[in-house]
């Protein structure tokens, strides 16, 4: 780019009113022909691409704000992975990351907002890129980073220009174009407690052919990152629990290793011998030591683009990505807690077990069912090995049709395929017949039922099970689950429609068809049911179609006119036919820009954004899960409110268990599935934003966006707190049911009277509100002094002040809550009402230096009863130095959580690893390094 390109260019970022933003778009530009986002062609090769828009006009900016991370900050944050990147921006609440072990499946995810990642649509080069399954949701590990221009953020719903999932904005990732040279690199990071060890090389080739009207582009990389166990550290070695007089102590899972037998309500625990004595909340066995806090990877990746312009009227580009992706999770050995039926005799119980046994042996037969509760560590920890290879390709051509008209059309193909080996896994059918024992003429213990070569077991006491049991019971599994995503799209753009006199009108129209299908194929031992843990899981396979056209128009009004420097207005409606039953939806957003002086523009936007129901939403049948939640019947308050008395002896809990503490565990095993009813969410957005560039100070910009989101329809689940709520009541309305029919999803098992197996799948019946404030500064100062007497001192911040955000799961504002400021077990996330990031940068020819600082709020508990219910403000600071040698040799060195913050502990009201490890640093102080080789 010729220096008076980069000044004509820059002139018109400053007329338009958004230099902090425009000026990064612009420089873009220039060396991104195409982000997807636009039709350039010679004729305007000089307009300005804005991430969510079809049109490009170096006189027009959208009225929706837009964030920008450039490849210098990328760089300097040390990350290898692209998670980690966006995490330093305050609008993304961090999603699934390397610390999701349970939760999480070994992807990382993007959550603008805290709407939920699939309510974030992510893009590369303006199209959407592969999922990684049926939830239609883009893993960020499929990502190169060091391939990276830059990361634009736009804030707002969008599906009236890129389609649905644009709730709550749009995250594109651009990646650099027209790249001539080789570079490799590596990166290496370690903790400072010498351990999770993460390392990656790349190699990047691009040549200009054809008199620069060509270039292909090749990219491939190699990462592997070591796991970390939650033993590695003190804080999330042992699972810490409420003491219950406002403190924490070790806790853990009722079920243990020792196995324990709940009869009449009574709970007793064995010994090694096979004797039994009452179940205590001091013998739950800590099952956080063998969790992994931080999962392990290895990625290879390899990504091709290219362009060649045949002629003005014809222009080809394409882009091509394989990623062979495997991550590894691991949780304490299977828990086992369902009825069997028990030998009462069996030699490997004491005597008073025997007859603790039969006093529940009503019909004389020899045989009491129990609920069975035992840590199957014999068999081994529970090990999911999950390996996806996804493909993607886009082909596409553009150009000039006439005078102003231009066209762009492509299509793209993206597949994912997931193989999910699981070890560990435990027959429930082996182990009722391996329990069930008799002696043979030789006097031998032995099966009942001798087939399948079965062998007795000895669940009574820990370390009993033999090596011949223990493989009798066990199941290996493998699942494989497929996501196809087709696209075609074409669009014609005229930037130059017509001129009222302040400069040039854009139109976009065009149509798009896409079509996602996926399918699930399980293990034939899982779809029988049979495997403890897992609900019947029948094969699944579905998918749908959606039509759309659409139309996108920007008409500058007025300009260089006494208090109207510029004027512009810009809007965008889609039309959406899908094959399911969401059946037609209309989108549309309107935006205004006013500047009344070059210094200041005023922006805002309205848009009604939808969200149509994935593959996953649709298809998928019940899951097992194990959800934070208390059952009223089980505390004491249920023997004074008579109210919730009597619901609770309706329910089947006897008048002698009522209020007795019979509920040992804080989770409540719950089903989840899909259902093919629902309809699309909608989401109503608009933002008010300002943007500062004062002609009396140079080199500064400030931007400040209030946003406000409202999605009615909200597709989830109601929870099984919410559930319970619903059938007994809140101590806030005294414990008046006000949904009878909830109880019907609240089964109790009839032995230990705990709600076994909640009915929780996803409806429609939600809604959630949001809103903020979003900032962001830009200051550079020149100064006198550095390798060449000569360096700059760049000051960059970014923030966030989150002003509202409630959700009511039934759609009802009398059981709506909030989480603005909080985190709990309600929320399911903490949303610190003020996020911000600032990066002080000092360079100079050769050296860079930078600090980063990243701040969270104090948030409060969403519950009260907790041992902990405040998490203080915190603060992270990183380091960066980078060496540069003639533009080819650049060595980067420094650290993360320089010094070494700990996360908060919680106990009962946390998500994992005893806190919100995606939010708060797990690993503590780490190291990096990394070297790049450009040869140009």
């Amino acid at each position: 780019m010729t220096s008076k390109m980069k000044c004509l260019l820059l002139a018109s970022a400053c007329i338009a009113g958004l230099p902090a933003v425009a000026q990064a778009q612009t420089e873009a530009a220039a060396s991104t022909p195409d982000t997807g986002a636009s039709n350039d062609t010679a004729s305007d090769a000089n307009a300005i691409v804005v991430t969510g828009s079809r049109l490009s006009n170096p006189n027009l900016e959208q009225a929706a704000p837009i964030m920008t991370m450039s490849s210098k900050t990328i760089a300097l944050t040390g990350q290898q992975n692209v998670e980690n990147i966006l995490a330093q921006m305050p609008q993304i609440v961090p999603g699934e990351g390397a610390s999701s072990n349970n939760p999480g499946d070994g992807v990382a995810t993007a959550d603008l907002r805290g709407l939920g990642a699939q309510r974030t649509l992510v893009l590369v080069n303006g199209h959407r890129y592969v999922s990684y399954d049926t939830n239609q949701i883009v893993d960020l590990n499929t990502i190169p980073a060091p391939l990276l221009e830059r990361v634009d953020v736009v804030t707002g719903g969008k599906s009236a220009v890129y389609g649905s999932d644009a709730v709550s904005g749009v995250i594109n990732f651009v990646t650099k174009q027209d790249y001539q040279g080789v570079e490799a690199g590596g990166n290496y990071r370690l903790t400072t407690y010498g351990d999770g060890g993460q390392y990656d090389g790349y190699l990047m080739v691009g040549k200009n052919f054809a008199d620069g009207r060509g270039n292909i582009t090749l990219y491939g990389d190699y990462m592997h990152r070591n796991g970390i166990l939650q033993s590695a550290r003190s804080y999330t070695a042992n699972a810490q629990t409420d003491d219950g007089a406002g403190g924490l102590m070790n806790g853990g899972s009722s079920i243990t290793p020792q196995g324990s037998a709940v009869l009449n309500g009574t709970t007793n625990i064995f010994g090694t011998d096979g004797s039994i004595s009452p179940y205590s909340s001091s013998d739950a066995y800590n099952y956080a030591s063998e969790n992994y806090l931080q999962i392990p990877q290895t990625r290879k990746m390899l990504f091709a683009q290219w362009h060649y312009d045949v002629s003005d009227h014809l222009k080809l580009y394409g882009e091509a990505q394989y990623v062979d992706n495997k991550v590894t999770t691991q949780l304490a050995a299977t828990p086992v807690d369902d009825d069997f039926e028990i030998t009462d005799n069996s030699p490997y119980l004491s005597s008073a077990a025997q007859s603790w046994l039969a006093s529940g042996d009503t019909d004389g037969d020899g045989l009491t069912t129990v609920e069975l509760k035992r840590r199957m560590n014999e068999i081994g920890d529970r090990i999911q090995v999950q390996d996806s290879k996804a493909y993607r390709a886009l082909l596409g051509a553009k150009g000039n049709i006439t005078g102003n008209w231009n066209y762009d059309v492509y299509g793209s193909y993206a597949r994912t395929h997931l193989v999910q080996k699981q070890y560990g896994n435990v027959s429930y059918s082996k182990l009722q017949q391996a329990l069930l024992t008799t002696t043979d003429a030789d006097g031998n213990l032995v099966c009942t039922d001798q087939s399948n070569g079965c062998v007795p077991i000895n669940v009574f006491g820990e370390g009993n099970i033999s090596q011949a049991a223990a493989d009798f019971i066990s199941v290996d599994t493998v699942n494989r689950s497929t996501i196809v995503e087709k696209v075609a799209n074409a669009s014609i753009t005229n930037n130059n429609l017509f001129d009222l006199g302040a400069g040039p009108a854009g139109l976009a129209f065009g149509a798009e068809y896409r079509s996602e299908h996926g399918n699930y194929d399980p293990d034939e031992e899982l779809a029988s049911g049979d495997v403890i843990g897992f609900n019947a899981n029948e094969p699944i396979s579905g998918g749908y179609n959606v039509k759309e056209l659409f139309a996108e128009m920007d008409v500058p009004l007025l300009a260089d006119m006494p208090f109207v420097h510029n004027l512009a207005f810009n809007g965008a409606a889609r039309y959406s036919d899908y094959s399911t039953s969401v059946g037609s939806v209309g989108t549309y957003s309107v935006g205004l820009v006013y500047a009344p002086i070059k210094d200041i523009s005023f922006r805002g936007q309205f848009s009604r954004a939808v969200r149509a129901p994935t593959v996953n939403d649709l298809y998928s049948s019940a899951a097992q899960n194990y959800e934070e939640a208390v059952d009223p019947c089980s505390e004491a308050v249920a023997l004074t409110n008579s109210n919730l008395n009597s619901s609770c002896l309706a329910s089947g809990v006897p008048a002698s268990a009522i209020g007795s503490g019979y509920q040992t565990d804080s989770q409540i095993e719950s089903y989840n599935g899909g259902s093919t009813s629902l309809k699309a969410e909608s989401a109503y957005t608009y933002t008010l934003g300002v943007a500062l560039q004062p002609s009396f100070l140079p080199r500064f910009s400030m931007t400040v966006d209030y946003y406000h989101i409202k999605i009615s329809n909200y597709i989830t689940t109601l929870g099984t707190q919410t559930l319970i709520n619903q059938c007994y009541g809140t101590s806030e309305n005294g414990y008046t049911p006000t949904n009878t029919d909830a109880c019907s999803l609240l089964p109790r098992n009839s032995n230990s009277y705990n709600i076994d197996g909640a009915i929780d799948d996803l409806t429609n019946a939600g809604m959630v509100k949001t809103s903020g404030i979003d900032f962001e500064a830009k200051y550079s100062i020149p100064l006198n002094f550095g390798t060449d007497h000569s360096s700059n001192l760049d000051i960059d911040f970014a923030g966030t002040r989150l002003i509202s955000w409630t959700l009511s799961p039934d759609g009802e504002s009398d059981d709506a809550y909030s989480c603005a400021g909080k985190f709990g077990v309600t929320c399911g996330n903490v949303y610190a009402k003020w996020r911000w990031n600032t990066r002080a940068t000092w360079s100079t020819e050769g050296l860079t230096l930078s600090l980063n600082w990243r701040h969270l709020s104090p948030v409060d508990g969403d519950a009260t009863g907790y041992s902990v219910e405040h998490i203080k403000a915190y603060d992270y600071f990183d380091g960066t130095a980078q060496i540069d040698v003639n533009h080819m040799f650049t060595w980067t060195i420094g650290m993360n959580n320089m010094f070494n913050k700990k996360p908060p502990i919680l106990g009962d009201n946390q998500e994992q690893s005893n806190t919100y490890p995606s939010t708060y640093d797990v690993m503590g102080r780490t190291f990096f390094t990394g070297i790049k080789v450009d040869f140009q």
